[in-house]
């Protein structure tokens, strides 16, 4: 899962949730490491693999308003967003006098922040 993430550079939990939703072809399962510990694995044919990387890309180039990024960083609170927005942490663009959140950015957000996770753990 780890590797998949870093190819498609999404967080494991947005692969995650597209498997869930069917929207890829692939199975997730648990496995145990070399070092006895459980690790996310995901199964996926070459054919959805390739599909995967294109929809990936697409996805990481899309816009949102920031309901959509707070679904989708999982956070109610629309001042968290705003923080992020600030700090730099996600990017944001003026679309039709709106303002928009790159989903791509979210992902980077999401994928630090379940590293900085594995790295307290």
């Amino acid at each position: 899962m780890d590797d998949l993430s870093d190819r498609l550079k999404l967080s494991k939990q947005t692969i995650v949730r597209w498997v869930d939703r069917h929207l890829i072809d692939a199975d997730l399962h648990w496995a145990l490491s070399d070092e006895n510990e459980e690790v996310r694995m995901i199964e996926i044919s070459p054919q959805t693999m390739d599909f995967v990387e294109s929809f990936a890309a697409e996805y990481r180039e899309d816009v949102v308003s920031r309901t959509e990024a707070r679904r989708i960083l999982k956070q109610i609170d629309r001042k968290k967003i705003k923080k992020l927005i600030r700090a730099g942490d996600v990017k944001d663009v003026e679309v039709d006098e709106e303002t928009r959140i790159v989903v791509g950015s979210i992902e980077d957000y999401l994928m630090a922040r379940e590293r900085d996770e594995e790295e307290d753990e």
